[in-house]
């Protein structure tokens, strides 16, 4: 018996980055990439629409930031599993994230691999947080 794929949707305002990762999705044969956003009303839509296993979710998107997209998920109370990732690291806006619901957060940094990686043990129940923002 072969276990399912991990739908995963990609949320970020810049093409060439949310292309990196989407490919890098769809180069895991664990995962299956079922939609992309550029902004956050769409990410919404698509979380909605869709149903994926994981939202990959920039903090900072326009239309919806990352945090209203992640508040309204929860209050809908979606099944759908959010990592949220950004070049913006700072202690508050992590911690933010992680009580509001986030079942992770990671640095735009991080290697292609580590972002697949979080993305199955996030669709595992696994909250994920990399560490060099866990201090």
């Amino acid at each position: 018996m072969t276990q399912a794929r991990v739908r995963v949707v990609v949320a970020d305002d810049h093409p060439l980055f949310r292309d990196g990762i989407a490919r890098a999705v769809r180069g895991r044969p664990s995962l299956e990439l079922v939609g992309e956003a550029a902004d956050g009303r769409t990410a919404l839509e698509l979380s909605r629409t869709l149903e994926p296993d994981v939202l990959l979710l920039d903090t900072r998107l326009p239309e919806l930031d990352g945090l209203q997209v992640l508040n309204a998920l929860q209050r809908e109370r979606s099944p759908t599993r959010v990592l949220m990732f950004s070049a913006f690291t700072d202690g508050p806006l992590v911690h933010r994230a992680i009580a509001a619901g986030a079942a992770g957060y990671l640095p735009k940094s991080a290697e292609r691999d580590a972002v697949c990686e979080a993305i199955e043990a996030v669709a595992r129940g696994a909250v994920v947080l990399d560490p060099s923002l866990q201090a």
